[in-house]
């Protein structure tokens, strides 16, 4: 796991002073190499061959090609066996790919199972390309203006570095406000954009003149013809060996550990093949806050299993105090406060020695463990019946399903997504922003981004809820949660891994039935069925909680009151933008309790220290 970044057409000096922006992605060793007007800059996180024949950048025995990469590919083992004319100088999965492009070419990676973001030079076509792995766990920003890219990095810092300054694209305000987060290629800021999960970027090695972008991954278009016992015993074995292919590693690996499903399946796995029982860490709170505290139920799942588990307590003083530095450490606006007790996990493990970490993410996007999932479900059935919104939304009175039942009647089903995701729905959103801002520059671009998803993915005949996991898989788990994990954890030179979304695993997942997930009173039926199999059920089956915080409570306190004089007092561009008398109201409502909107004030919150530091 490591930190890339490169410039072309002498787009700023790459040395030294550039590498060390992502120095914290990659302490072990750093490198660059420049070709014609290509430089490459790599630091390193040595985690697989810790000798020099795993250093980066990597260059050919021809001296034909060139890689930096930053990533894991779990399968390099298979893929070496196909290299049979290859002298290999280590056992490095970089040295892997580099050799395996060569050979079959940039279509090769259809065949690497992990995750990664690179850039692969190809001398003799005098061709770039970038790319990042299917479901996005690996970062990758680019700055291109008018066709051309001229720098790219793991951080956005690292384009800072080389001369790049980040300014504001106010247009893309409403994909945040409303989605909490902005998908790819779009950022916050003008000009700098990230690779779609699952792309190539092909570029003119000469100008940086964008020639291609290719989508080489597919979703399954026909569901499987399977049964409920084949599908569990398929499920079985592949996960069997994404556990055990993902434990690849020169250096000692420990485990998130909460108090659900996942992570307990997780560390029963990894203990059938790890050779000790595996560290396990869990963040907890202190005081009660019984609804995202979790650190009882993850001590009862490793003492069941018989690991060791390490706690990690947080409290309202810490969330205050580093809020902004965790803030300016993601580098664009997230609507996930789970980045607290990440950045706290992360530097615990750093502290204790270890270099990887595995994660139970990424089980309820493609098995419909969210509430949104059984929301849709249910919105399905009940428009058999002529029932009104208001009496729907009476008798559903959850956030969720406030948002799905104000999108229920929208035809398009981009624009029904959308307003479904809506923190900040189109109401709230004329009244919140100011009005010349707002009819500037709102102009419903999460819409056309989910549409040109829909297409591009092939899911125009699939059901609601079948689309919106195939999407939110590629999209909110791959530019929200993985990414502020991927920016939290990196900052403490760890690197976190997601063995539930093994490329072959995945695969298989997303071609089941759709019965055989989710449905109106269910949600990860397979899954949960194989959990069975390994763990007692008052662990697969007691109250999700989440990985969250307790900023409800928090938000009425004295917090909430420090943070509302900090909003008030901007008089840079969040004022510009926002009416602060409307920010204001959110404040109070949720102070006095008669609406819960914590998220509201999370997301207006980040947005303020994000815009401050622009100013």
């Amino acid at each position: 796991m490591c930190g890339i970044v490169g410039s072309l057409n002498g787009n700023g000096q790459l040395d030294k002073a550039v590498l060390s922006s992502i120095r914290h992605r990659g302490p072990d060793t750093e490198g660059v190499l420049t070709w014609k007007n290509i430089s490459l800059g790599h630091v390193r996180l040595s985690i697989v061959d810790l000798s020099e024949a795993g250093n980066q950048p990597m260059e050919s025995e021809c001296g034909k090609y060139a890689l930096i990469f930053n990533g894991e590919i779990y399968n390099h083992d298979h893929l070496r066996k196909k290299l049979s004319n290859i002298r290999f100088r280590g056992h490095s999965d970089t040295e892997t790919i580099l050799y395996f492009l060569r050979e079959f070419g940039i279509e090769g990676i259809k065949e690497l199972n992990g995750i990664f973001a690179f850039a692969f030079l190809d001398k003799v076509k005098n061709k770039l390309y970038l790319s990042r792995d299917p479901f996005g766990v690996k970062p990758l920003y680019y700055y291109e203006k008018k066709g051309f890219l001229s720098a790219f990095a793991s951080e956005i810092r690292g384009l800072e570095a080389l001369g790049i300054k980040k300014e504001l694209e106010v247009s893309q305000i409403e994909s945040y406000l409303k989605l909490r987060y902005c998908p790819a290629p779009i950022t916050l800021f003008h000009n700098i954009k990230k690779v779609r999960p699952g792309t190539v970027m092909e570029l003119n090695g000469a100008d940086g003149h964008v020639l291609n972008e290719i989508l080489y991954t597919r979703v399954s278009e026909v569901p499987l013809s399977i049964t409920s016992d084949e599908a569990l015993e398929e499920y079985d074995r592949l996960l069997h060996n994404a556990v055990k292919r993902q434990l690849m590693s020169d250096v000692p690996v420990s485990l998130l550990l909460s108090g659900g499903v996942d992570s307990a399946l997780l560390a029963y796995l990894v203990n059938e093949f790890y050779q000790e029982p595996i560290q396990t860490y869990t963040a907890g709170f202190e005081g009660i806050h019984k609804d995202v505290n979790e650190i009882a139920e993850a001590s009862i799942t490793a003492k069941w299993l018989g690991i060791p588990n390490e706690r990690v307590l947080l409290n309202e003083n810490k969330f205050m105090e580093n809020l902004p530095a965790l803030i300016k450490q993601i580098e664009e606006p997230l609507g996930s406060q789970s980045i607290f007790p990440i950045h706290f996990l992360s530097k615990k493990i750093n502290e204790d020695g270890y270099k990887v970490t595995l994660t139970g993410q990424g089980v309820d996007e493609p098995w419909g463990g969210y509430q949104r999932y059984k929301v849709q479900e249910a919105l399905q059935l009940l428009s058999k019946w002529p029932i009104p919104k208001k009496t729907l939304a009476r008798v559903f009175p959850s956030d969720a399903m406030r948002r799905a039942i104000s999108a229920s009647g929208l035809k398009d089903q981009a624009e029904r997504f959308t307003e479904s995701y809506s923190i900040f729905d189109s109401n709230m959103l004329s009244r919140l922003v100011k009005r010349d801002v707002f009819e500037e520059h709102f102009k419903s671009f999460p819409q056309a981004l989910i549409r040109e998803r829909i297409r591009q993915l092939k899911l125009e005949k699939r059901s609601a809820t079948s689309t919106m996991m195939i999407l939110d898989a590629r999209m909110n788990l791959a530019d929200d949660l993985l990414l502020y994990t991927d920016k939290i954890s990196m900052s403490q030179s760890i690197e976190m891994r997601v063995p539930f979304l093994d490329i072959e695993l995945m695969r298989f997942v997303e071609s089941l039935p759709h019965r055989m997930k989710v449905g109106l009173f269910k949600n990860k039926w397979l899954h949960k069925k194989l959990a069975e199999k390994y763990l007692p059920k008052e662990i697969i089956y007691r109250k999700k909680k989440g990985f969250y915080t307790p900023r409800k409570e928090w938000f009425k306190g004295d917090s909430g009151v420090k943070l509302q004089r900090t909003l008030n007092s901007a008089n840079g561009a969040f004022s510009e933008l926002f009416n602060l008398e409307e920010v204001n109201k959110y404040f109070e409502l949720h102070r006095l309790g008669k609406v819960n909107y914590e998220k509201q004030l999370y997301l207006l919150i980040v947005l303020y220290f994000t815009l401050t530091e622009l100013d």
